[in-house]
């Protein structure tokens, strides 16, 4: 599977998992839904995924594409949120082959504002591979199973992603 296949997979699991979905430079693929739980203290997260495709990803270049949709996301979605709302992002680039900084800013790293976070994710084709930090962080941590989640039904493995049968 190449980069814009795995990204067209991404797009669909969105539009089925309940996203608006919309196509804007530079992030390619953006999806957005909000969501009201109980469980997380009664309050609303707006929850963005931006979705990238490069040749090969670096961890300048995952850094900065994380900071810019977080960016965005607050200003699309983050005028009134603190209390009762938040804004979260999962910010993914695809690439045919990664440096292995990038795998490790993804795996270590969320990018944090006044109630708004990122959540940095590296797919590497070429390795067969989705890099994403395993945990989340303490404050916020309510959200931590849900973002999880969303990685894992949106970002599916690599490696797990079955060939198509070339008959």
């Amino acid at each position: 599977m190449d980069t814009l296949g795995y990204q067209s997979l991404v797009q669909d699991r969105l539009a089925t998992s309940g996203y608006s979905l919309r196509s804007t430079p530079p992030w390619g693929l953006v999806g957005y839904r909000r969501d009201f739980r109980v469980r997380w203290g009664a309050t609303t997260l707006h929850l963005l995924v931006h979705v990238a495709t490069t040749s090969h990803v670096t961890a300048d270049e995952l850094a900065r594409f994380t900071r810019s949709s977080l960016d965005q996301a607050e200003l699309a979605h983050g005028g009134m949120r603190g209390l009762q709302s938040g804004v979260g992002v999962i910010s993914a680039v695809i690439g045919d082959s990664a440096d292995e900084d990038a795998h490790r800013y993804a795996l270590t790293t969320i990018v944090r504002d006044f109630a708004a976070f990122a959540w940095p994710v590296v797919v590497d084709l070429g390795a067969r591979v989705r890099s994403s930090r395993p945990s989340g962080p303490v404050i916020g941590a309510v959200y931590n199973s849900w973002m999880l989640s969303q990685i894992e039904a949106l970002l599916p493995q690599p490696d797990a992603l079955v060939p198509a049968d070339p008959r």
